[in-house]
């Protein structure tokens, strides 16, 4: 195998405009495969505001350009409010994000689910639930393609550990897990450091979920800074904080079967997916894994 055929399966990319860019968003994935990436989360964390001709017109040069695109829906998204208006704007804002992710073809909208609040654990997590079936059913009857993809959260206010994205993967139709790498390193307070901790991690996953939730890999990737409460703040490569992505990589050169997306949100977004990249090709190359130890 080659090393342009492991980027067919393996996909990394930044969140959002790369910081070496100033263009227009249309501009942007001729941008990354210039510099030999393939993936882009469009950032709609604010507001949605990309027209539908502009949500094709991006859609045509993502595809001319090789990248595959994801969408991130608005941080005002908050199914386990204890305000039953929050409640159904959120429903709002993530049909909107599925329709216009609809429109650039990308394949998931990655999205919050909510805070815990004054409400018990299972009680928000429960409601999270009951309105996310209501947007898959409405999705499916409007015809929007993109999956549903709760992430896992850094902070232990935010309803979203691995077990509840869990649970609300397999409990919503259409819908698959985002793997946040850091924000599950920070929340647990630091288990992604071996590839044991990933094999486990991953094992997981296909206990729960199947094989094919698996196989289709969506992730972020950054290093973290944390507290007792949880994520603090991303922090970039060669800083000599987690998660370790070797382990990561190592695991992803080996399960061949696994098409796995990584989206850079560290600080520097596009310079450390450049360097995700090339620890993967180092260690493709059978370059020893010591030698890489300073990217970490």
């Amino acid at each position: 195998m080659r090393v342009s055929d492991l980027f067919k399966r393996i996909r990394l990319g930044p969140a959002g405009k790369p910081i070496g860019f100033t263009g227009d968003l249309l501009k942007v994935p001729e941008f990354l495969r210039g510099i030999h990436l393939n993936a882009l989360e469009v950032q709609q964390v604010r507001r949605i505001n990309i027209t539908k001709d502009r949500a094709e017109a991006l859609r045509e040069e993502a595809e001319k350009n090789g990248v595959k695109l994801s969408l991130h829906a608005p941080y005002a998204i908050n199914f386990s409010s204890e305000n039953e208006a929050v409640i159904e704007a959120s429903k709002e804002r993530l049909l909107k994000a599925l329709e216009v992710a609809h429109w650039m073809g990308a394949k998931v909208v990655v999205f919050h689910p909510g805070y815990y609040g004054k409400r018990e654990p299972r009680e928000a997590l429960e409601l999270i639930i009951e309105s996310l079936k209501e947007i898959a059913r409405l999705a499916k009857k409007k015809g929007f393609s993109p999956l549903i993809g709760p992430e896992t959260m850094g902070k232990k206010s935010q309803v979203g550990s691995l077990d509840e994205i869990i649970e609300i993967v397999k409990e919503v139709p259409h819908s698959i897990p985002v793997l946040d790498f850091a924000h599950i390193h920070a929340r647990e307070g630091g288990i992604l450091n071996t590839r044991k901790d990933y094999e486990n991690l991953f094992e997981k996953i296909e206990s729960e979920l199947g094989s094919k939730k698996l196989k289709e890999l969506h992730s972020h990737f950054t290093k973290v800074e944390y507290t007792e409460k949880g994520e603090r703040r991303h922090r970039v490569f060669g800083e000599g904080v987690g998660p370790k992505f070797i382990p990561l990589a190592e695991i992803l050169l080996e399960w061949n079967d696994i098409k796995a997306t990584i989206i850079s949100e560290s600080p520097v977004l596009e310079q450390d997916a450049i360097k995700m990249r090339d620890i993967l090709i180092k260690l493709f190359r059978g370059v020893n894994k010591k030698e890489l130890e300073k990217y970490e």
